[in-house]
């Protein structure tokens, strides 16, 4: 945290960076991304003769004098998932691997910052933009079949216009969905169109970004004198010898929110926004794709204006900086007058440009430099400028506001909070500005110690052990987050998976070994039902020290005892009363929690309980029985029963108790305390899926509770707070068996996201050009098949189109997916094999296998 806070008061248009996530060459994540920053290091790769020979490099390019071997490029962009996000392999091919790759961070960023799960009545909008689509020019214009797949397809899964609300549509993202294409401002454009979103309300959360993916023959690029590339692959901006730049492939995103809402929601922030603009060079310049001085000036001052900072209080500069002999120096012209304008003394502010690292990333170039404007902000040091010699003859550093230290230096703190500021300037004049300022002081109050249940869940086994295991290093870790806010993360910050399983632990210590433990394969994790199970309550003993422990550490108990306790049991000071209450209280904390009974139950005093909470008895005349039992009543009471309100599961009747039976007064002055035949009542609640939930200890040798035993780690938490321990278990079981019970109120403490590993994607290698193998089903020499031969036939044909087994003729294509484009290509791949007409209009009414197999026999 800064050590400064210079007395300012958050502005209502100060907007906090809660999250980031990206993907650069050489740096496949923002910690390595930022520690190769530090040390200098060019991210290029530099390929070898036998690398560019195995990559289709023809010998006349590989020879010739002017083919640059390098390249900044991502050796995954290709890798994809295709069933986490529910296309089939074949859609992931089409999709151009920029959509791709934005979607999958896009999911990951959502993950880290807790709101994957929904961010309840939040909406989250998406502001980015993506390169040109070379995938769509170099690879899918030359593999697609026309036989196979549609012109509309093909345009949908590569368009731009489809980048960002791809995103909203699968991740079920309900706020403006905007595509951005500014040419190599895009992506610093899109952090402004989401900060004015945010401002004017129109969202809560805004995703803002670019991505780009070069899909070329072959790695590199060949040298033209005059052209914007650089001679040697090497990318200097503002220095003498800067000749041009180089392209390549990134992704990056950022989650933003407002700054009081970030604070009021416990969400973490990384850096504040205090304001950005943007603006045209229009005609004042010297030709389209020439930068325009007076354009990129205004937006500089424009900027500061909106984020009511001096230029003399901004220490850190990120420049476009391309490197290139017309735009360096126009570019240093135009910070140098703005800032000077601003009060700013020379020398004061570092200046750099990420290109010196990583090449010019077009559309993600802007959200690059940001992002590394916000990481040297969160950890207070400013990356050296790698490569750099001497200044460009062109610029006057000496008597400018800025210097280029080449090594990385401490940012020390100043009379203000440090500030940054991002510049990025595209072809066609569309320039943006963004100033950044260090996270402001926040005083958040420590949790309560004790146990916590970690819930982690995920769509396959080995995808939930992988998460465990990096969850396990997030929490073993030295910065690592408290284990309150980590289990709210969990809880409330991420979707319910079918592979699920919980830890128990007071400590770090033990939830690491917990987690370790399922990562390493024990114990053995299992789907949970796609329907809940069923819940009955069975009432038993609850130790009057546990529950005034339990009312200590958890408010939501304590809140509950206040509302559920009748005037009888208030004047009622006996262990007797505490039994009622205890029993009753903890009933409804599971109610309140989702968890609500289908049935309800006990054994003598259990039924007794079970009887009050299902309505048939009120809290006086339970307390009256009960004290009657103790013998601190001369006589039985008068007990005026009423109709249940659940099921009462009665060990003197040996299952559920008859209305008439429950409405008779003698049933609870005599019958219930003679039954003991609850094992038979209770017979089948705590198997086949069905649950058994003790609301205190229940009778020996029966159940505390059905499927799902296994499902916490043990915790090391005292005596003193075992009582907590175990209602956590109880939930831990009850939600790993696919149960939705919410404990996360049960503390009562403010919620708090923290960032944490992201469930682990299946990535594999898909380029149209390089298609999975599938056999044909052929047409049937002598005419289109009929009866069941053609139904063989068409379920063959459309388990290949929908890239799943389609096992029953009576099976619905929209209950397998009801994506409109498979069923256009659908009915084409049905026309091309069986050589018959079939219009979409016909498949869509005959959407089974039965009725499309009878509709062609009837046309044939």
């Amino acid at each position: 945290m800064p050590d400064d806070d210079a007395g300012l008061a958050a502005r209502p248009n100060d907007v906090a960076v809660i999250g980031m996530r990206g993907r650069f060459p050489g740096a496949p994540d923002l910690e390595r991304f930022w520690s190769r920053l530090l040390a200098g290091d060019d991210l290029l790769t530099t390929f070898t003769d036998a690398e560019l020979a195995d990559a289709g490099v023809p010998e006349r390019v590989l020879r010739d004098p002017r083919y640059v071997r390098r390249s900044a490029f991502l050796p995954d962009a290709f890798d994809f998932d295709p069933e986490f996000f529910g296309y089939t392999r074949r859609e992931g091919r089409l999709l151009d691997p920029q959509q791709r790759i934005l979607l999958e961070v896009a999911w990951e960023l959502l993950e880290t910052i807790g709101y994957s799960g929904g961010a309840g009545d939040q909406a989250v909008g998406v502001f980015a933009g993506a390169s040109m689509n070379t995938y769509l020019t170099n690879v899918v214009a030359r593999a697609c079949d026309p036989l196979s797949f549609d012109g509309t397809e093909i345009m949908i899964a590569n368009d731009k216009d489809y980048l960002t609300t791809r995103i909203s549509y699968k991740l079920g993202l309900t706020g403006p969905s905007v595509n951005v294409q500014t040419g190599c401002s895009t992506s610093l454009v899109a952090v402004h169109m989401a900060v004015q979103s945010l401002i004017a309300g129109e969202c809560d959360i805004a995703l803002a970004g670019g991505v780009s993916v070069i899909a070329n023959s072959f790695p590199g690029y060949v040298f033209s004198e005059g052209m914007m590339f650089s001679p040697d692959g090497r990318c200097r901006p503002f220095d003498a010898d800067a000749a041009g730049t180089t392209f390549g492939d990134g992704v990056g995103l950022v989650a933003l929110k407002r700054l009081a809402e970030a604070v009021e929601d416990g969400d973490q922030v990384l850096a504040v926004v205090k304001g950005s603009a943007v603006n045209n060079d229009g005609s004042d310049k010297i030709g389209y794709t020439a930068p325009g001085f007076e354009g990129q000036r205004a937006v500089i001052a424009e900027a500061h204006a909106v984020a009511g900072v001096d230029s003399d209080t901004i220490t850190l500069v990120e420049a476009h900086g391309t490197a290139t002999a017309l735009g360096d120096p126009i570019e240093f012209a135009a910070l140098s007058e703005a800032f000077t304008d601003g009060g700013a003394r020379p020398g004061q502010c570092a200046l750099g440009s990420v290109k010196a690292n990583v090449g010019h990333l077009a559309g993600a170039a802007g959200i690059t430099g940001f992002i590394k404007a916000v990481l040297a902000l969160r950890h207070r040091e400013i990356p050296g400028h790698p490569g750099f010699t001497r200044p460009n003859p062109q610029i006057d550093l000496e008597s400018s506001p800025f210097r280029i230290d080449t090594v990385a230096t401490a940012w020390p703190a100043g009379p203000t909070p440090r500030r940054a500021a991002v510049s990025s300037f595209g072809i066609g004049g569309t320039n943006a500005h963004v100033v950044l300022e260090e996270t402001p002081p926040l005083d958040r109050p420590a949790p309560a110690d004790g146990p916590r249940l970690l819930a982690v869940s995920a769509k396959s086994d080995r995808a939930l052990r992988e998460l465990a295991g990096d969850l396990a290093d997030a929490l073993d870790r030295q910065d690592a987050p408290d284990l309150a806010a980590a289990a709210y993360t969990l809880r409330a910050g991420r979707r319910g998976f079918a592979y699920r399983h919980a830890v128990v632990a007071d400590d770090h210590a033990g939830a690491v070994a917990g987690l370790r433990a399922l990562a390493a394969g024990t114990p053995a994790a299992r789907p949970a039902a796609e329907t809940a199970p069923a819940v009955s309550f069975l009432f038993g003993e609850v130790p009057v020290e546990d529950f005034r422990v339990l009312a200590e550490r958890l408010p939501a108990v304590a809140d509950l005892a206040q509302r559920s306790i009748d005037s009888a049991l208030i004047c009622a000071e006996s262990p007797l009363a505490a039994r009622v209450t205890a029993g009753q209280v903890l009933a409804r904390l599971w109610a309140e929690s989702g968890v609500r009974p289908e049935a309800v139950g006990g054994a003598g005093a259990g039924e007794v309980l079970a009887a009050c909470y299902g309505g048939v008895l009120d809290q006086a005349d339970a307390l009256a029985l009960l004290s009657w039992r103790a013998g601190l009543l001369d006589g039985p009471p008068a007990v005026r029963p009423r109709v249940p309100r659940v099921p009462i599961l009665s060990a003197a009747a040996g299952g559920e108790l008859p209305e008439s039976r429950a409405l008779d007064p003698l049933h609870w002055t005599r019958d219930v305390w003679e039954g003991g035949r609850l094992a038979e009542a209770l017979a089948g609640r705590g198997s086949d899926g069905a649950m058994v939930l003790a609301i205190g200890a229940p009778p020996d040798g029966l159940p505390a509770a059905g499927p799902g035993a296994d499902a916490g780690a043990g915790t090391g938490a005292d005596a003193a707070l075992a009582p907590v321990a175990r209602l956590l278990h109880d939930a831990a079981r009850l939600w790993t068996a696919g149960v939705p019970v919410d404990w996360s109120g049960w503390f009562g403490e403010e919620p708090r996201r923290v960032p944490l590993p992201a469930h682990p994607l299946n990535r594999s290698r898909l380029r149209l050009d390089e298609p999975d193998p599938a056999p044909s089903a052929g047409a049937v020499p002598g005419g289109p098949p009929r009866g069941d031969e053609l139904k063989r036939v068409l379920t063959k044909l459309w388990s290949e189109v929908l890239r799943t087994e389609v096992d029953r003729d009576d099976r619905s294509l929209f209950d397998i997916d009801d994506d409109l484009m498979l069923a256009v290509r659908l009915a084409k791949r049905i026309e091309a094999e069986l050589r018959v007409p079939l219009p979409t209009a016909d498949l869509l009414k005959n959407p089974t296998i039965d009725r499309l197999a009878a509709r062609l026999d009837r046309a044939g």
